[in-house]
């Protein structure tokens, strides 16, 4: 027996089959997947940079380091005991010494009593999906968790090795990076949709969808979940009596609301059109329901929410029941002016009837949240990062507001979520995605990349859905088409359920 890894024994090749099951999440550590370990530093990215699990291309040593890539890729194979062997892409296994006094991590050529690791939830923060990871072979030892230092190190690796205790310096979460069995999606509509709105409708007993397009398209179905068809059934807007603000041929991420008042249903679809190569934001209404051609009372203008040098889309329009009021929420355009980082704004509407719809705004816009402090955040401008697409709903007792983040139809585009007891904040951002190019799978055979720009909707069995767009890796066209998952929560977080 060699006293630095112990005994080894076969791997068990026979339980390694993995199957996607109900209600599965890859946030829950499962053989077959291939993840990012990162460590939960004390202060957010880039602050403590070297956070991510690694090794170098010899394979002979694990630290942390700065970036997620080849070097950082950790697959999880079945062991013994619901345990995992956490295999390097150069074939060695994360191995741990058998003699209590030796508290290194390194690696080893195969899996044995000494590679095997348990993952269990955190106690030491209130994150989602963080997990202290134990070496399994050494219960009997004191320093049995993997551990990393405070402060943290700002020009070098930090070290990687093993403590007696859990606590928030043994705390890591796992981002995922592929699956040996991709979970298969399937498109929810044969007709592309970017930027996927859907709501039930009132006015027609269907869950609606509207997408990004000229006279922007509506599709409907009967029901919605991951295998809810929606039937393109025509165009909002019937091309007449279009105002000059809202002229064009592309108008960006619309959204409906639905308003009940004088005893009927009036629908609302906000969006943003570009003016003078500037996005704003305006609206245009139906009294008569939601079928096609019906919204026909424009907006006087675009609506004037600060005149942000970069402009402003991405309109949302949430009711907050607790308090009877509504608020418009979107994103200020701030990377289109070359800022590094883009803001979240809410503003408080109404909505009123005379000879016809008006909306006001009332009171002043408050910013509740910045694309800052996530690694898996970037953006089209260099060192930067973005957010985009605000979706808020509530839920138990929190405000949840999700958003899109990266740059569109490439890998990094993902959904990801903030939480408050306060609909205006402040938010926790998840450090995780909700959805992204590592988690979502193939559909027609194709691998799919950049799941994002969701909308949130209940179903009639009371369970929230998200309906998001993403595009397959070999179109070079960004053709989107949208896709429905089940989302779940779990000590206070939402997660996606495949």
């Amino acid at each position: 027996e060699d006293l630095l890894h112990g005994k080894t024994f076969p791997m068990w090749a026979l339980l390694a089959f993995f199957s996607i099951a109900v209600a599965f999440t890859p946030y829950e550590p499962k053989a077959g997947w291939t993840y990012y370990i990162e460590a939960r530093r004390q202060l957010t990215w880039p602050a403590c940079a070297y956070r991510f699990m690694s090794y170098p291309s010899s394979c002979d040593s694990i630290d942390l380091w700065s970036g997620a890539g080849g070097n950082q890729e950790f697959t999880f194979h079945p062991a013994p005991g619901g345990a995992f062997y956490l295999q390097t892409s150069c074939g060695r296994y994360l191995s741990y010494a058998s003699d209590c006094s030796q508290h290194v991590v390194d690696t080893w050529p195969q899996a044995g009593v000494n590679q095997a690791f348990n993952f269990t939830r955190s106690t030491a923060s209130s994150g989602a999906f963080e997990y202290f990871i134990e070496a399994v072979g050494r219960r009997n030892c004191a320093f049995k968790y993997l551990s990393f230092p405070v402060p943290c190190t700002t020009n070098q690796p930090d070290v990687l090795d093993l403590w007696s205790a859990p606590g928030p310096e043994q705390t890591f979460r796992i981002h995922p990076v592929r699956a040996s069995s991709p979970i298969v999606h399937t498109w929810n509509s044969q007709s592309p949709c970017a930027d996927p709105f859907a709501w039930y409708s009132n006015s027609t007993s269907q869950f609606q969808l509207l997408c990004t397009s000229t006279l922007l398209d509506v599709s409907t179905t009967p029901g919605i979940d991951p295998e809810s068809h929606f039937k393109h059934i025509g165009s909002a807007l019937t091309g007449n009596n279009i105002p000059s603000w809202a002229s064009g041929q592309s108008r960006w991420a619309p959204e409906n609301i639905e308003v009940y008042m004088q005893g009927k249903w009036f629908n609302v679809i906000f969006w943003a059109n570009s003016v003078a190569n500037t996005h704003r934001i305006g609206w245009v209404s139906s009294s008569t329901g939601s079928l096609p051609g019906k919204w026909d009372h424009f907006s006087p203008n675009y609506l004037n929410l600060g005149m942000a040098a970069g402009g402003d889309i991405d309109a949302h329009v949430f009711f907050d029941a607790a308090s009877n009021t509504h608020y418009l929420v979107w994103k200020t355009d701030d990377n289109n002016v070359g800022m590094t980082y883009t803001r979240i704004w809410a503003h408080k509407i109404s909505f009123s009837v005379g000879a016809s719809l008006a909306v006001k705004l009332e009171g002043s816009p408050q910013q509740i949240l910045d694309s800052t402090g996530l690694w898996w955040v970037d953006s089209w401008i260099s060192g930067g990062s973005l957010i985009e697409g605000p979706e808020i709903i509530k839920h138990g007792e929190y405000y949840y507001l999700f958003f899109a983040s990266g740059r569109y139809c490439e890998w990094s585009y993902s959904e990801g979520v903030a939480r408050s007891k306060n609909v205006l904040g402040p938010y926790e951002k998840m450090a995780i995605p909700l959805l992204s190019s590592g988690i979502v799978g193939v559909s027609d055979g194709k691998k799919l990349i950049g799941p994002g720009h969701a909308s949130f909707v209940m179903g009639k069995d009371n369970n929230w859905n998200a309906v998001w767009h993403a595009s397959t890796g070999v179109d070079q066209q960004c053709t989107r088409y949208p896709f429905v998952s089940s989302i779940r929560f779990k000590d206070g977080w939402p997660y996606a359920s495949f």
